[in-house]
């Protein structure tokens, strides 16, 4: 496995800029709830590591949150990542009331496709920085009944009320792996 560098959850400073009603669209449906700002300074970086981030919570409570960034730092490898987004979707069961759970895919950095969906097998083939998620990770089927193909994709949990690690998944699976060019193999 190649060495990348070491970053942390723990660096970035996460701080509420702002609250409002706001109404959005996903998947062509137009969605109403409350829009969060959030200003974000990534300190595994020295320059170019101020971000603001949206996280959108739809007044439907069987409704996805999304995560998006508003404003990302002028840096090549990151432009385009104010059009990405993760969402998060409620999980269905037994012992998972409560939480959302997000797909666990990564950024691909070659530009060939948009994202490198991982499944539950390829769980330790992560960059290390995703050893701050490690309780929080686990097979799809676990969290929701599944159809089709999904049930062994890996899945990040976490509750309504954390905004701040689901802004930390957003960069562990898209900026962190975008500046380090991972590719799984």
């Amino acid at each position: 496995m190649p060495r990348y560098t070491r970053y942390r959850i723990d660096n970035l400073d996460i701080t509420s800029a702002a609250e409002r009603p706001a109404s959005w669209t996903f998947a062509r449906d137009t969605v109403s709830g409350t829009e969060f700002a959030y200003v974000v300074r990534d300190r595994n970086f020295s320059g170019r590591n101020s971000w603001e981030f949206v996280v959108r919570v739809p007044n439907d409570r069987n409704g996805r949150i999304e995560v998006r960034p508003r404003t990302v730092p002028n840096l090549r490898v990151w432009a385009g990542l104010e059009r990405r987004s993760l969402t998060f979707t409620r999980a269905r069961r037994q012992g998972y009331h409560g939480w959302y759970y997000c797909q666990v895919a990564l950024a691909d950095p070659t530009g060939e496709r948009t994202k490198d969906v991982i499944r539950a097998h390829e769980r330790h083939d992560l960059p290390l920085w995703f050893e701050d998620f490690g309780t929080r990770l686990r097979a799809k089927d676990t969290v929701r009944a599944t159809k089709g193909f999904g049930a062994d994709e890996l899945v990040a949990i976490v509750r309504a009320d954390e905004p701040e690690r689901m802004i930390g998944l957003f960069f562990a699976t898209k900026v962190w792996v975008l500046k380090e060019g991972v590719v799984l193999d």
